[in-house]
């Protein structure tokens, strides 16, 4: 029974001993830190530490350049739809041409609705211009919009090209008109930090100014549609030439938000650069801490399993062994 205990024993130890050699040669690395290291583990922590903030930042810069881009492709559909919608507003209302005006106020109602579309976008199961109620949508219909300004101004009494204009502008600027009717996510979800130094805003919502401007100019073309609360086509042509102006003059704005985002965008990639070249500095400088002698593991690799084959070997023929076979 000793015996066979002590087989056992040192049966278990060789394996362990060829494992072990085997793992340090396949993956370069010493299997025992705290033997490698002489027990000394301060700059390996700091090593992993770092690492792990830097595995963070990461997961932070990926997330914040999806979020980017998809917000930069938004605001390219947006200018797409409205870029030269305010110009040619402002040719048909001028050309007293009645039936192309139509055809294009049906069409900006379209676009206002595509816009509303563009700004409901979502990244995975985030809408992006909802603030941190992400979870659903930034921005109402079209239907639940123009019914309440319509309200609205039927309220004011507003007649005037120049009174339901004022009418839609309050409704929009009011705190109790669109950004409680219209705008359906909540407050800006604040900067985040993709780096040890750096810090990023996205934070742009759907009630972020010139958005609603580009809204406000929009909703007025669809209510000259809808008719409820244009008292005739004279007045309706001087809501579309409003409307047309006040898009024309937005759309530099609505660049100028375009280049702040790509101004965000930029500062992201930096940050991926430097984190990622740090990632690779202090890669290289663990590996350097942790490397074993790939020669030295397979010399004691292979000195164990010939120690564990000459045991195998003993162990066979001590089981051969019988009393009797030198009896006779």
């Amino acid at each position: 029974m000793a015996q066979t205990f002590m087989l056992r024993r040192m049966t278990t130890s060789l394996k362990q001993q060829a494992n072990t050699a085997a793992q340090e040669l396949t993956t370069g690395y010493s299997a025992n830190i705290g033997q490698k290291l002489g027990g000394d583990l301060t700059r390996f922590s700091a090593l992993e530490s770092t690492l792990s903030r830097l595995k963070g930042y990461r997961f932070a810069t990926d997330t914040a350049a999806t979020t980017a881009n998809a917000m930069q492709s938004v605001f390219g559909q947006i200018d797409s739809l409205t870029q030269d919608l305010g110009g040619a507003l402002l040719t048909a209302a001028n050309a007293e041409n009645p039936q192309a005006l139509q055809s294009l106020i049906s069409d900006a109602g379209a676009r206002f609705a595509s816009v509303l579309a563009a700004l409901n976008t979502k990244v995975g199961d985030k809408t992006l211009f909802a603030g941190i109620a992400s979870d659903g949508p930034a921005v109402a219909g079209v239907d639940v919009i123009l019914s309440a300004l319509e309200a609205d101004i039927a309220g004011a009494g507003a007649s005037t090209a120049g009174d339901i204009e004022a009418a839609v502008q309050s409704w929009f600027d009011d705190p109790a008109g669109f950004e409680a009717v219209g705008y359906l996510g909540g407050p800006s979800a604040g900067s985040l930090s993709i780096s040890a130094e750096d810090r990023v805003d996205l934070g742009f919502t759907a009630v972020d100014p010139v958005m609603r401007d580009t809204l406000k100019s929009l909703a007025m073309v669809a209510l000259v549609g809808r008719g409820a609360v244009v008292p005739d086509s004279a007045t309706g042509v001087q809501i579309v030439q409003i409307a047309g102006t006040s898009l024309f003059a937005n759309q530099s704005d609505r660049t100028y938000r375009a280049a702040d985002l790509g101004m965000q965008q930029a500062r992201i990639e930096q940050a991926q650069t430097r984190n990622q070249a740090e990632t690779s500095a202090l890669e290289l400088a663990r590996s350097n801490l942790l490397a074993v002698d790939p020669y030295e593991a397979a010399t004691r690799m292979e000195a164990a399993q010939t120690q564990l084959e000459t045991l195998y070997s003993v162990t066979a023929r001590l089981s051969r062994l019988r009393l009797v076979d030198f009896l006779r």
